[in-house]
């Protein structure tokens, strides 16, 4: 009897998987809190916030993991059919995708790092220096903005690395990512932020694709509503509650 009740339950386990529809979901798993690796598993805030609206709509998740600047071209491609990784929807991206709306609305920082015996006080100081920011992210943006000669590198891990070799003067990335590196690295300290109150993060889609679009546009409001996207929010970004996030 046991035996048959354990075939009976993997196949109804089976069935309810093979008849659920697949979705691959680009991300870049450096970017703490947002999506980062624990060991072989991807987590953090968006991860965690993508399952929970899957879940609505009875995907089955197929995560793919390639640098920043690889995430927007894989989705023209069709390799992916939905992008979320902390991504801001610019002006340039807006060009070549199509974004949902915001799933974090709150402004955010951007750290300047440098290392403890630099000259660099300020962002003004960072006029005319090499600064690292990852390849396609809006820091680049900002540190041009600032006047930096910007150096650019396939991850935020390699411009760390480059700074600790003094190979450039500064970082500029997301502060809470910014504090993670911190942490991690003793040699570095974080000397001023500048600071981005344009729309927040939000997911990408190919250009043309609204039915996908509004599928999480739906499931993003269930997830709201339910609580639960207030429990991650206070899981990951405990000092931003309260502070203009989506309700």
């Amino acid at each position: 009897m046991k035996k048959i009740m354990i075939l009976i339950l993997t196949i109804v386990t089976f069935s309810f998987s093979f008849g659920m529809k697949k979705i691959y979901v680009g991300t870049n798993a450096e970017f703490k809190p947002y999506e980062y690796l624990e060991g072989d598993k991807i987590v953090g805030f968006d991860i965690e916030l993508m399952e929970a609206m899957t879940k609505e709509l009875n995907y089955e998740i197929k995560w793919v993991n390639m640098s920043f600047s690889g995430l927007l071209p894989a989705l023209q491609s069709n390799k992916i059919d939905v992008v979320i990784a902390g991504m801001a929807p610019t002006s340039e991206r807006l060009k070549a995708v199509d974004f949902s709306k915001p799933y974090l609305a709150f402004g955010t920082g951007h750290s300047v790092i440098v290392n403890k015996e630099s000259s660099i006080l300020k962002k003004e100081d960072l006029k005319d220096k090499k600064v690292g920011v990852q390849l396609g992210s809006k820091q680049e943006e900002l540190d041009k903005n600032q006047g930096g000669e910007v150096v650019l590198f396939d991850s935020f891990a390699g411009a760390i690395l480059s700074l600790n070799q003094n190979k450039i003067d500064a970082v500029v990335m997301d502060e809470n990512s910014g504090k993670e590196y911190i942490k991690k690295t003793k040699e570095l300290k974080i000397v001023d932020t500048i600071m981005d109150d344009s729309p927040g993060e939000a997911m990408a889609f190919k250009k043309g694709n609204k039915k996908l679009e509004e599928e999480f546009e739906v499931a993003f409001n269930k997830v709201l509503k339910s609580g639960e996207y207030l429990q991650l929010v206070k899981k990951y970004f405990p000092n931003k509650v309260g502070n203009n996030i989506i309700k």
